[in-house]
């Protein structure tokens, strides 16, 4: 199929999804009732309608800002073709000249309410897309070999939506990811995201596992950190804390140990061990663990 057909039954494909309404998610949501004190749908379109709020802007982009759902109705559409900005604009042109109109539905199950698409915001929504982000061909044979079926068009959507990962090392650690790491739901996701942003803000090394420890060991220092702060925090108040000029500063231990038990899944999974780093104030000491059972045993020890 040539571009321009190409492009034409891309567009087509989105105003039908416009058309067919956006289901708003649980964050956008939570976002307008917090912020507008639970606003009906009457002064909701009251609000977006007004042109003089500060606010409406900022909405209509979350209200118009694709979500994985969308990106499921167009990926194997898609995933083949390389796009060129020239392609995009193409496909922005077509949708924007079409007068459009959605609905937009709630998850709660409150009553949904229809309104005419705004060219400029069809064209973020088409921008959002990330059509012309190809995916290196190396990860999406890796994908396709050793993913679940079930869990590869999401895989490739993660990728689309994340800076892209050109750097020889790196490709080669994701390819290593998705053949080892063997998760067959959706708890592959986490292990995913995690990756994905560890290497956006990592730079090019030629080894993986020490930049695996090193943030595996921020999160051990953030604990620690936490542990110090509850001690402290059974003989004094917050106030007598910061009155002794003592940092407060909140920690979610939570997450800390689930990054933690991300790392290690990741790290036994591809290089075969992990490391340890002792949450006592004097240990900078490391241990190797070898397989998960010391994993999960070394979490149940730290709570």
């Amino acid at each position: 199929m040539n571009s321009e057909n190409k492009n034409k039954q891309v567009a087509q494909k989105i105003i039908a999804i416009l058309r067919n309404g956006l289901m708003i998610n649980a964050d956008t949501q939570h976002y307008i009732d917090s912020t507008f004190s639970n606003p009906s749908v009457g002064e909701l379109e009251e609000l977006l309608q007004d042109e003089s709020s500060c606010e409406t802007d900022s909405l209509m982009e979350l209200l118009f800002f694709p979500d994985e759902s969308v990106q499921l109705q167009l990926e194997e559409m898609i995933e083949d073709t390389h796009f060129q900005r020239r392609d995009e604009r193409e496909i922005q042109n077509r949708v924007c000249s079409t007068s459009l109109q959605t609905q937009i539905r709630f998850p709660d199950g409150r009553s949904p309410f229809e309104m005419m698409v705004p060219p400029s915001n069809a064209a973020q929504f088409i921008e959002r897309l990330n059509l012309s982000r190809g995916l290196d061909p190396k990860l999406r044979s890796a994908i396709a070999r050793y993913v679940h079926p079930g869990l590869q068009i999401r895989s490739k959507i993660r990728l689309r939506n994340t800076k892209p990962v050109t750097s020889p090392n790196k490709i080669s650690f994701l390819q290593a990811f998705f053949e080892k790491l063997q998760i067959d739901n959706d708890e592959f996701f986490d292990h995913l995201d995690f990756t994905l942003s560890f290497l956006d803000e990592l730079k090019d090394e030629p080894d993986m596992f020490p930049a695996l420890m090193a943030r595996k060991k921020l999160y051990f220092q953030s604990l620690q950190k936490a542990q110090k702060l509850d001690i402290q925090l059974t003989q004094h108040n917050v106030e007598t804390l910061l009155l002794r000029g003592k940092r407060v500063t909140y920690v979610d231990k939570v997450d800390a140990r689930k990054k933690i038990q991300i790392i290690d899944r990741i790290s036994l999974a591809v290089f075969g061990k992990t490391e340890f780093f002792d949450l006592m104030p004097a240990g900078e000491q490391s241990i190797t663990l070898q397989g998960k059972e010391d994993v999960l045993k070394l979490m149940k020890e730290l709570g």
